[in-house]
């Protein structure tokens, strides 16, 4: 399938009929999945493989009102589906995964703190967060210091390497805000966020380190991310499945996938 295809019908619905989508597509395939309801929204989640530690793969398919909700965070949602369905045709029985699909990240990662709530974490290894994989011929890995130790972030660089793909650690940000941080803040260490990035964003986080060491305040550093173009069309009803670059969703599952069964 092209992942483009499938965003395209994401494109401007609300988080209810995503899900709705969601649910479809891994139905017409016969994925076994489960719908995991708390107070205010619904997580789901897809366990493939026989192992009793799971690596997980996260995604969100809630949207900001208004956003188109292509980059972010349709991507990431054609990723993960395209992570399932290779499983489904190649095996790999012994692995262990399990694919998330938040609710409600935009509104204070409540969906992923529900599930933390419910199920905690001691049956994972470690999560690959995916937030923005859309756009960019490169990798952001948030966030992650220099000192960052991590048998799945070490396979992730490892992977990226080997493929001729730059993925570069990043430790402050203006927001370090995304579903890892639910489970890094239950103990799981080996969660963090990947992105998609190209040359010109990189050259825009230069500007925003160095004003972020003089001292910067919130304002101009929103300012210097702003020119960024991972950042264009971010939470804007722009962020449409036409915007998307479909190698950028290829060259992530493709890493992805190297990096779970390599």
């Amino acid at each position: 399938m092209r992942y483009t295809d499938f965003i395209k019908q994401l494109d401007h619905k609300p988080g209810s009929q995503r899900l709705e989508l969601i649910i479809a597509w891994l139905e017409e395939r016969q994925v076994v999945y489960r719908r995991l309801g708390y107070a205010s929204g619904a997580n789901l989640v897809v366990d493939l493989g026989a192992s009793p530690l799971r690596l997980g793969i996260g995604s969100h398919f809630d949207i900001v009102q208004k956003s188109g909700g292509a980059n972010d965070n349709g991507s990431a949602i054609a990723v993960c589906l395209n992570i399932i369905e290779r499983f489904s045709q190649k095996g790999h029985a012994r692995m262990g995964l399990r694919v998330f699909f938040f609710d409600e990240e935009e509104t204070g990662l409540k969906g992923s703190a529900a599930y933390i709530q419910q199920y905690g974490v001691a049956d994972l290894s470690g999560l690959l967060n995916l937030e923005l994989v859309g756009m960019g011929d490169r990798f952001a890995l948030w966030p992650v210091d220099q000192q960052h130790r991590g048998a799945l972030l070490k396979a992730f660089e490892r992977s990226a390497r080997k493929n001729n793909i730059d993925a570069i650690r990043f430790d402050k940000i203006i927001t370090n805000t995304a579903d890892h941080l639910s489970f890094r803040n239950a103990g799981l260490t080996d969660a963090f966020t990947i992105t998609c990035v190209s040359a010109k964003d990189l050259e825009a986080a230069g500007r925003y380190y160095t004003a972020l060491e003089r001292g910067a305040g919130h304002d101009a550093l929103v300012e210097i991310l702003s020119r960024a173009p991972v950042f264009t069309h971010y939470h804007q009803p722009t962020d449409t499945w036409d915007k998307i670059e479909e190698h950028a969703i290829v060259m992530t599952a493709n890493t992805i996938w190297d990096t779970i069964t390599g």
